[in-house]
């Protein structure tokens, strides 16, 4: 098979935060600036930010309290000196990829932990904060936060409202916390869509599927929450014995994972025609044949009834919008497209870009 005359069909999915050599620095605030506005949202895969004068955050959502040699320097890392969280004095945790490579045995993502939202909250968004290139000494921060059961995670967030004497990536730092508002990831959505009138929104994340309806911006009923997302599918690839055989090893999770993100390319072979191709990682390992079985499955045993649900909010009358990092699956996303679904530009940060024209 030829190299040659790639088509690229992916889209830009924003990378981790994680400094990279060649890599232009991203903007960062006066040192002497004390006042900051925030939205976060923590992800079953992915914890995006917004701090105010920063360029957006990205990371995995892992979580893993600290070994004794662990460096204080490695981004992600808090140590926590003193503060209204008497629990968390003396402790030290990564978030991030390094706390993956930190080879802790206490290691967990927030997929793993349907409760993590809240009761992690605190270590995730300070883990978060120590992802930034440059931290000022105090930072007053009022936050926005969205999530997808405001009704039980709003009252665990707030007891984080406060002042935290913290080191971050080794910085010491004075962070005082505001929660501003504890919002639905919806009404997030619908601000970045700008969409009116009535609204279907099918929220495809790592660990949950989630719908929810409003009218003119206003819920309207509960929100419909199905344990499953895009971890399904990617566990399903993992266990497939095709690509077992074809990398020659166990399948990496996390590898299948970013794969994914980078997305379908198509190559032209030496006839002429062109081939899916959908790269293992770095190798040339095409596990496209893989992907479409498993996405088959996915669909069958998963998605059918949420589709036919959209399907019928549809007829009714609804604008239908899918976001979340599934919202952007190779293949799938085309395939709801199809049916007249409005599919997010930005599934990744749709929960963020809505609200921070708001708190800016």
């Amino acid at each position: 098979m030829s190299d040659s005359n790639t088509v690229e069909t992916a889209v830009n999915v924003p990378k981790s935060t994680q400094k990279k050599e060649g890599v232009k620095m991203p903007k960062t605030p006066a040192k002497n600036k004390k006042h900051f506005k925030s939205v976060i949202d923590l992800g079953n895969h992915w914890i995006k930010a917004y701090v105010e004068g920063y360029e957006l955050i990205r990371e995995p959502s892992w979580y893993a309290r600290c070994l004794s040699n662990t460096s204080g320097k490695l981004p992600g890392h808090v140590r926590y000196i003193d503060g209204i969280r008497e629990d968390l004095i003396n402790t030290c945790w990564l978030v991030g990829n390094q706390a993956v490579r930190s080879g802790s045995s206490d290691l967990m993502r927030l997929v793993e932990d349907y409760t993590g939202k809240s009761s992690l909250w605190l270590e995730y968004f300070l883990g978060t904060l120590a992802h930034l290139p440059q931290v000022n000494s105090e930072l007053n921060i009022d936050i926005t936060v969205t999530c997808n059961d405001v009704k039980r995670h709003e009252p665990i967030i707030r007891k984080n409202e406060g002042t935290h004497k913290v080191e971050l990536a080794s910085v010491p730092v004075t962070v005082h916390i505001k929660i501003n508002a504890v919002l639905p990831e919806g009404i997030a959505a619908l601000k970045s869509q700008k969409l009116d009138g009535a609204v279907t929104i099918c929220d495809i994340g790592g660990g949950n599927t989630s719908i929810s309806r409003f009218f003119n911006s206003e819920p309207v009923g509960e929100v419909t929450v199905r344990d499953f997302g895009a971890e399904y599918l990617i566990e399903k690839i993992s266990c497939n014995s095709d690509l077992k055989a074809l990398i020659k090893q166990a399948p990496n999770k996390e590898v299948i994972n970013r794969s994914i993100e980078v997305g379908v390319k198509f190559k032209k072979s030496e006839s002429g025609d062109k081939i899916p191709f959908l790269a293992y990682g770095d190798s040339d390992l095409n596990f496209y044949k893989v992907y479409e079985v498993e996405l088959q499955d996915f669909i069958n045993c998963r998605l059918r009834e949420v589709i036919k649900q959209l399907e019928q909010y549809k007829l009714s009358g609804d604008q239908i919008l899918v976001i979340g990092g599934g919202s952007k699956l190779p293949l799938l996303n085309a395939a709801l497209k199809k049916k007249g679904f409005l599919m997010s530009d930005n599934g990744s940060f749709d929960n963020l870009t809505g609200l921070m024209t708001e708190v800016a």
